[in-house]
């Protein structure tokens, strides 16, 4: 109820009580008992305590799934930004939000959901759209982060951390070799179905790995001949889309892949290799350009070098802007 004051002349002290301690409290104007202003502070006294009983129910609920780890990702960044530089924040900010938008997009709802493979595959999809060492600082960045949960966070998962399982990507400080377009041609030659379609797409529009691996036949236009590319290049690692024009070579490859494809399934290109994978996109193929290059007697490339050998090629016919 609200209080007499007179030494505050005869205003209506409105207190919030919670356990026999007074969490908040507010004045309100001088006037008679049962009036509008001790009706005021009254209200007040009533709505205030409402408002903090259910922040307190609020902080004691137990979080459970994509909560946690937003949790989680939210108490160390408020950590580092207390005990590191500017720089150190903002790079951690990157790498947490792109991960949790990674989770968000691959509905993976809790610590639980978090496994290997998830985590190579993000690791994967970081090194192909922004290079190795930028994959590496990721890794190290996001292992930090879970080493602080372990200490720092009740309930957090205290098993061994399954980053410390995934080796750090191969950093080439060397000039990156871009194969002659003989020796491409080469491994095209000794390509078929699938593999050769899979191929075609990377030469043809100098995408990268994970964009070609993500691509569904919603982002492939066969009578309009065009293809849409999806990457995080844009502004603070923002999604870019952009549809580009497709050589009459590889839209025929594609729609030849549409019709004869084993199963009908919405990612463009599939595992093969058994019944339990089969239709599923891929994450990785490592061991593919490598067997092709040996069966052509050529010097191996990746994926990425089929890239650079695309962009030359553009530089060539059409400058820097088609390059790009």
């Amino acid at each position: 109820m609200p209080t007499l004051r007179k030494d505050r002349g005869n205003a209506w002290l409105a207190r919030v009580i919670i356990n026999g301690e007074t969490v908040d409290s507010r004045f309100f104007p001088a006037g008679r008992k049962k009036g509008p202003e001790w009706m005021a502070a009254r209200k007040w006294e009533i709505q205030r305590k409402k408002e903090i009983l259910e922040k307190i129910n609020q902080d004691r609920r137990i979080l459970s799934g994509f909560e946690q780890l937003l949790d989680w990702g939210e108490k160390y960044l408020a950590h580092v930004e207390k005990t590191m530089r500017r720089q150190t924040l903002v790079e951690k900010q990157t790498v947490m939000r792109d991960f949790f938008s990674f989770c968000k997009e691959n509905n993976i709802s809790g610590f639980e959901k978090i496994t290997k493979p998830i985590l190579v595959t993000w690791l994967s999809e970081v090194a192909d759209e922004r290079g190795p060492d930028r994959a590496n600082r990721y890794r190290k960045n996001l292992l930090a982060a879970w080493h602080w949960g372990i200490d720092s966070v009740e309930g957090f998962p205290q098993d061994f951390p399954i980053l410390e399982r995934i080796k750090p990507f191969q950093v080439d400080s060397e000039e990156r070799y871009v194969p002659p377009e003989e020796d491409v041609i080469k491994v095209l030659q000794v390509a078929s179905g699938q593999d050769l379609v899979m191929l075609l797409t990377f030469y043809y529009t100098g995408a990268r790995r994970g964009e070609v691996f993500r691509l569904v036949w919603s982002d492939v236009d066969l009578k309009g001949g065009k293809i849409r590319l999806v990457d995080h290049k844009g502004g603070s690692g923002k999604k870019r889309v952009r549809w580009i024009s497709m050589h009459p070579t590889l839209v025929d490859a594609l729609r030849w892949w549409e019709e004869m494809r084993p199963c009908k399934v919405e990612n463009v290109f599939m595992r093969l290799e058994n019944d339990t994978a089969l239709g599923k996109p891929y994450t990785q193929r490592l061991k593919f350009l490598s067997v092709l290059c040996a069966r052509a007697g050529v010097k191996p490339f990746g994926f990425h070098a089929i890239r650079h050998k695309a962009a030359s090629i553009a530089f060539m016919e059409g400058g820097l802007n088609a390059a790009q």
